[in-house]
């Protein structure tokens, strides 16, 4: 069984059919008919019809038929015999037939570029990268996804976060380029890199290794909006007491989450409540932010107050949020907005 398919005929056909280069039917003589010659199975004709309608399959097709059965006029191709007494051939012929289509050379190819150890190491990764450049940092990631086997791409994960852990804050540099590819990696494939690793991150006293954090689970949120633990992010998205460059990506992951998902509210009522009116008017700004996105998203009760905040800073803020939310028409949000306002 293929992974991630029922044991429903249907679902294992089709699968099958995706994952091949190549179909090879047997056609034996299973009905027979009057007259003394043979048809073969039904189900037969119809995978040979399916293997037809799909384009990596319509030119790898090979036909092995015993000579009394009949095929229907309309896909009856050219093929090779088929002696049932006496099957041993047909390996040789199908091997032969592959390497005509040039699928033996590609998975020959695919064995010597995958391996278990990773090809290229943390310095390989990021000598030369320069600090910011995403771009370039993807590529090297999408590289390391694309040649390397699961079991070594995990293992350049997990030499990726040794080395971030071992870093001292006089390697800022190099914390900046392997958190860029660690973070390039996580966009690409994020079930590569796992919650514990983010954690160890946004608990390490390093601010450019809380800050990558924050990055980590920015763009986890975009991918996977429920695969973000709240808490662990609403540990980073304290604009009072953390660094500007680790609350900043959090409050960011923070809005992308409430567009999706309706209890990251929980994030920004702890902010609504805090005695630092930072952290207050950070959740005033981010609701504006939201309702500019998406007015359905904003929950009008948070809004509300903050527009009665005790800071006129924060209340004008909050006022200003208030005005656009205002805008929506109260049946839309009533059936639109996840919160039902």
């Amino acid at each position: 069984m293929l992974p991630r398919i029922s044991g429903e005929p249907e679902s294992k056909i089709e699968a099958y059919l995706e994952a091949s280069d190549a179909f090879v039917a047997l056609c034996t003589p299973d009905d027979e008919l009057r007259g003394g010659s043979f048809h073969c199975r039904q189900n037969i004709i119809d995978e040979f019809a399916r293997a037809r309608s799909r384009p990596r399959l319509r030119e790898r097709i090979q036909v092995f038929k015993e000579p009394r059965v009949q095929l229907p006029s309309n896909i009856n191709p050219t093929f090779e015999t088929l002696d049932i007494n006496d099957v041993s051939p047909v390996v040789d012929l199908i091997l032969r037939q592959l390497k005509a289509w040039g699928v033996l050379e590609r998975v020959a190819s695919h064995d010597r570029i995958v391996g278990v150890e990773p090809s290229a190491s943390v310095a390989d990764l990021i000598g030369g990268l320069a600090n910011g450049d995403q771009e370039e940092a993807s590529r090297r990631a999408y590289e390391l996804l694309r040649s390397e086997s699961r079991e070594a791409q995990m293992r350049t994960v997990e030499q990726l976060l040794r080395f971030l852990q071992d870093a001292t804050s006089e390697d800022g540099d190099e914390v900046h380029r392997a958190s860029s590819i660690l973070e390039a990696i996580n966009r690409l494939d994020a079930t590569l890199v796992p919650i514990d690793l983010i954690e160890d991150l946004a608990n390490a006293q390093d601010h450019a290794k809380r800050m990558s954090a924050a990055m980590l689970l920015w763009d986890r949120a975009t991918v996977a909006p429920n695969d973000v633990p709240l808490g662990l992010l609403g540990r980073l998205a304290q604009p009072a007491t953390e660094d500007w460059y680790v609350q900043a990506p959090a409050i960011a992951a923070v809005k992308q989450l409430l567009l999706h998902r309706r209890a990251a509210r929980i994030v920004l009522d702890h902010l609504s409540a805090s005695a630092d009116p930072e952290d207050r008017y950070a959740a005033a700004a981010a609701l504006l932010d939201i309702a500019h996105v998406d007015l359905t998203a904003v929950p009008r009760d948070l809004v509300e107050t903050l527009a009665r905040d005790r800071d006129e800073l924060v209340a004008s803020k909050g006022r200003e949020g208030l005005k656009v939310v205002g805008e929506l028409p109260e049946g839309a949000r009533d059936t639109r907005s996840p919160f039902r306002l």
